[in-house]
């Protein structure tokens, strides 16, 4: 009897250079320790239907910047109001993956493994000046695999910043993922209590069963590492490998 065709997505956030010690603008703490954990799940042993990896890659001047708001510094909050007129409360970055910089580039042992699966699909997100953007479902999927050819200018400038922003009705991801046949998504990468709870999150509310590798990920704050799995698995998320346990076996037969 042939087998059934691979069904499960995975999404690996962010693992780019400024997100990584010890150089990375916004360094996610022992973030290089999930480097040989994706590696692993990039062999293909792993019959996953599709690789996913997203880059936040940002205009200069990006809304999320402290240095767009002076005199307010990083790490604080700030009431603003994105292209979608819709007031929110933003926490401010230090400047990070700018668009055509190191910094948005993924790491390059990383980058070098995808590279020569050859199918590997790219999503970019916070691509507009004007708009924060955590999660991958936010982001728009490229049209080739990776690596990809460089975007059209997408900074919000002087000749897009007036064109009305209008939301998208359901996810370009998500559509991406169900075209493809998926219906399961594992989620790894960085940092676990900003854009892979977001992501995760997204993916949850998009109906597909979701499930986080823990080794896989590291978190800014290792407290709101704890309150981000408590977030995911109130919702029916799976988390797999906390505290040393085995995971491997588990996310097997999870993915059949």
């Amino acid at each position: 009897m042939a087998s059934m065709p691979a069904s499960t997505a995975l999404i690996i956030v962010d693992v780019q250079n400024d997100f990584l010690p010890p150089t990375g603008s916004l360094a996610v703490p022992n973030g290089r320790e999930v480097l040989p954990v994706i590696t692993g799940l990039l062999d293909r042993k792993w019959d996953w239907a599709v690789v996913v990896v997203s880059q936040d890659y940002h205009p200069k001047g990006h809304i999320s910047f402290a240095s767009a708001h002076p005199p307010n510094q990083a790490y604080t909050q700030l009431p603003l109001v994105n292209a979608h007129g819709e007031s929110y409360i933003q926490t401010l970055w230090p400047d990070h993956c700018i668009q055509g910089t190191a910094g948005a580039d993924l790491e390059s042992g990383l980058a070098e493994v995808l590279a020569k699966r050859g199918d590997v699909r790219v999503v970019r997100k916070g691509i507009h000046s004007k708009l924060e953007a955590y999660s991958a479902f936010q982001g728009v999927v490229l049209p080739t695999p990776f690596p990809p050819a460089p975007p059209p200018s997408t900074h919000g400038g002087p000749e897009t910043e007036d064109v009305e922003i209008v939301p998208p009705k359901t996810s370009e991801l998500a559509e991406f993922l169900l075209a493809q046949g998926v219906n399961k998504v594992v989620i790894a990468g960085v940092a676990t209590d900003f854009c892979v709870l977001q992501t995760a999150l997204s993916s949850i509310s998009s109906s597909f069963p979701t499930l986080l590798i823990a080794p896989a990920m590291r978190a800014i704050s290792p407290e709101y590492e704890a309150k981000t799995f408590e977030a995911v698995e109130s919702l029916g998320g799976v988390i797999l490998g906390r505290n040393g346990e085995e995971w491997k076996t588990k996310l097997a037969e999870w993915i059949r």
